[in-house]
C-alpha cells in the first residue's frame, strides 16, 4: 500500500531518508509472515473462540474483527504517513513496519468479501434483505470511526516535537527482528495446536475426491498460502489502478478491488449449486475465502474515507459519495450472494429472483418434455 497523500492542513513532520530500512531477505519475510499471522489469528483462534462460545457468532466476530483492524489501520497510517513522530525505539520500530502492517497484515486480518458474504447469509437465514444492508452499513460506519481513534491514539503516544536525527533506528531493526522471530514461532505452534484428524466423517464428504484431505493442518496451509497470495496481489492491482487512472473523486482502486474480489468470493457457493461436496475443497474454500478475502480492501476503505472527511472542502460530500459508491457496488454482490443462498439452502419459502427464475424454467421444461413424449 502506497503512503497516502497527506490530509489538507497536515505535513509529515517525520520522514525516512530512504525508501527502505529492510534488506531483501527481510522484505520477504514481512510479506509471508505478516499474512500468515493474520490467517492464524483469524482462521485458528477466532474459530475456536467462536466454537467454545454460545454468544459470539461468525458475523459478530467478523464485524469485530473488521473494526478492530480500521482501528489498526488507523494507528499505523498515522505513523507511516509521519504524522505520528517516534519517541523510542519500540515507537521508532512501528514507523518502520506501518506500510507493510497496512499493506499485508491488515488486509489478510479484515475482509471487506467475508463482510458482504456474511450479510448475504444473515438476509437468508433471517428472511430479511434489510437486516444484511444494515450489517454492511454498520461495518462501515463502526469502521470510519474506529480508524479516527486509532490515528488518535497514535499521536497521543508519539512524540511532541519533531526529530532531526534518528537515535533509536539500530534498536528498532534489533526489535523488528524478534518480532518477526516471535510470529514464526505464532505461526508453528499454532499449526502444532491443531489436529491431524479428517474434518468431516467420510459419510458426509460425499463421493467427491479432492486433492487435499481436509485435516485441521492441511486447511491452514491451504489458507495461509492463498492468503499470502491474496494479500499481495491485492496490494499491487491496487497500485496499479491507482497510477494508471486518473485523479478522481473517490479512490478508484478500493472500489474496483472490494468489487472484482467480492465477486470472485462468491465461487464457493457458485460450485456448491452443482454439488454441495464442492463445499469440502480445501483449495476452492481457500481462493474463495482467504484469497479473496485478503485482497479485497476493508481497511483501506475505512482509511480512504477519513482522507476524504479531512479535506477542508467538500470533505463530507465526498466522504458520503465514496461510501454510496462502495454500497451500492456492494449491493450487486449481495444481491447475487443472496441468491445464491437461497437456491444452495433453501428455507421453507424460497424467495430469491434466480430461484424463481430457475423454477419457471424447471416447470416449462418438463412441459416440454410432456409434449414431446410419444402417448
Amino acid at each position: 500500500m502506497a503512503i497516502p497523500a497527506m490530509l489538507d492542513g497536515q505535513e509529515a513532520k517525520y520522514s525516512k531518508k530512504s525508501s527502505t530500512y529492510r534488506t531483501r531477505t527481510q522484505t520477504l519475510l514481512c510479506v509471508i509472515l505478516l499474512p500468515a499471522a493474520a490467517t492464524v489469528t483469524t482462521d485458528v483462534w477466532f474459530q475456536s473462540a467462536i466454537l467454545s462460545s454460545t454468544f459470539f457468532g461468525y458475523d459478530l466476530v467478523l464485524a469485530c474483527t473488521n473494526v478492530s483492524g480500521a482501528f489498526l489501520d488507523g494507528f499505523f497510517s498515522d505513523w507511516e504517513s509521519g504524522s505520528a513522530i517516534p519517541s523510542g525505539a519500540k515507537t521508532e520500530a512501528l514507523y518502520l513496519i506501518a506500510n507493510d502492517m497496512r499493506a499485508f497484515y491488515l488486509s489478510t486480518y479484515t475482509s471487506w468479501a467475508g463482510m458482504v458474504g456474511v450479510a448475504a447469509s444473515m438476509a437468508h437465514g433471517r428472511s430479511s434483505v434489510l437486516v444484511g444492508f444494515m450489517y454492511i452499513l454498520l461495518s462501515i460506519l463502526c469502521a470510519f470511526v474506529a480508524h479516527g481513534l486509532g490515528s488518535d491514539f497514535a499521536r497521543y503516544i508519539s512524540s511532541p516535537g519533531p526529530i532531526t536525527k534518528k537515535p533509536y533506528v539500530a534498536r528498532a531493526h534489533k526489535l523488528l527482528h524478534q518480532f518477526m522471530t516471535s510470529l514464526l514461532c505464532y505461526i508453528l505452534l499454532s499449526y502444532l495446536y491443531l489436529g491431524g484428524e479428517n474434518i468431516e466423517d467420510s459419510d458426509e464428504v460425499g463421493d467427491k475426491k479432492f486433492l487435499v484431505t481436509a485435516t485441521p493442518r492441511n486447511q491452514l496451509a491451504v489458507s495461509t498460502i492463498f492468503a499470502v497470495l491474496g494479500a499481495n496481489v491485492g496490494h499491487i492491482l491496487a497500485n496499479i489502478i491507482s497510477k494508471s487512472l486518473k485523479p478522481s473523486l473517490i479512490p478508484m482502486e478500493t472500489l474496483i478491488c472490494n468489487a472484482l474480489f467480492g465477486l470472485l468470493s462468491l465461487s464457493l457457493n457458485a460450485f456448491k449449486l452443482s454439488n454441495i461436496s464442492w463445499g469440502e475443497s480445501l483449495i476452492l474454500r481457500g481462493f474463495a475465502i482467504n484469497f479473496c478475502g485478503a485482497a479485497s480492501l476493508f481497511a483501506r476503505h475505512a482509511s480512504d474515507n477519513q482522507q476524504l472527511y479531512a479535506k477542508k472542502w467538500g470533505g463530507l460530500r465526498q466522504t458520503g459519495i465514496n461510501i454510496a459508491a462502495n454500497i451500492s457496488l456492494s449491493s450487486l454482490v449481495f444481491w447475487v450472494a443472496f441468491e445464491i443462498e437461497e437456491w444452495v439452502q433453501p428455507g421453507e419459502k424460497r424467495r430469491g429472483m434466480v430461484v424463481k427464475i430457475m423454477k419457471i424454467l424447471e416447470k416449462r421444461r418438463i412441459k416440454l418434455d410432456g409434449r414431446q413424449s410419444p402417448p
